[in-house]
C-alpha cells in the first residue's frame, strides 16, 4: 500500500469585501462643509410650520425645513415666543384633523369618501389606533393631566359613546344633536 501523506487543509486566502457603494445622497452629504448651524429662515418656519399642522410630527416637519431632527425647533420654541405661539398653534390644528379623520374613520369606516387633497391622504396612512393614542395623549397634555389606562371599549358601550360624542359635537355646530 502507498502512504500518503498527511497534508494540512490549506486555506484560501480571505478575499477582502468590497465597500458598498455610496449612493449619490451620501456622497453629498459626505461632501458638506463641517456642520453648520442653520438659521430660522420665514421661509424654514412657513415649511415647518405647514407639516407641523399637517400631522403633529415635529421631527418630520424640521427634516424638510431642512434641519437634521426636530431640536432646533423645541430650542427656538423655548427661545421665542412669537414661534412659540405658532408652533402651539399648528400643533393645534394638526390634532384636530387627526380628530376629524378619527371621527370619519368611526362614522364611514372602509367606504368613507375620497379625501380631496393630499393632506387627507397621508392622514389616512396613519394607523387607527396609533391616531387614538396620540389624541389621548394629546388631550391629557392640554388638560394638565396623566392618562389613565383604561381597557378599550368594544360593542354597545362603543356605539353609545360615540354617538354622544358626535351629538355633542353635532350641538356645538348648531345641530339639534
Amino acid at each position: 500500500m502507498v502512504e500518503r501523506k498527511k497534508t494540512a487543509a490549506r486555506k484560501a486566502p480571505a478575499r477582502k469585501k468590497a465597500a458598498p457603494r455610496k449612493t449619490a445622497a451620501v456622497k453629498k452629504r459626505q461632501a458638506k462643509a463641517p456642520a453648520q448651524k442653520l438659521k430660522w429662515t420665514a421661509e424654514r418656519q412657513e415649511i415647518f410650520f405647514r407639516e407641523l399642522a399637517e400631522l403633529c410630527n415635529v421631527a418630520a416637519a424640521a427634516r424638510l425645513a431642512g434641519f437634521e431632527d426636530g431640536e432646533p425647533a423645541y430650542a427656538e420654541k423655548d427661545r421665542n415666543p412669537a414661534f412659540r405661539a405658532r408652533y402651539e398653534a399648528a400643533v393645534a390644528e394638526g390634532y384636530s384633523r387627526l380628530e376629524l379623520e378619527m371621527l370619519e374613520r368611526s362614522r364611514f369606516g372602509e367606504n368613507r369618501p375620497k379625501s380631496a387633497g393630499q393632506s387627507s391622504d397621508r392622514l389616512r396612512q396613519v394607523p387607527t389606533a396609533l391616531a387614538l393614542s396620540l389624541l389621548r395623549l394629546h388631550q391629557a397634555r392640554v388638560k394638565g393631566t396623566v392618562p389613565a389606562t383604561r381597557r378599550p371599549m368594544r360593542g354597545a358601550k362603543l356605539k353609545n359613546e360615540l354617538e354622544a360624542r358626535l351629538s355633542e359635537i353635532n350641538r356645538r355646530l348648531g345641530g339639534k344633536g
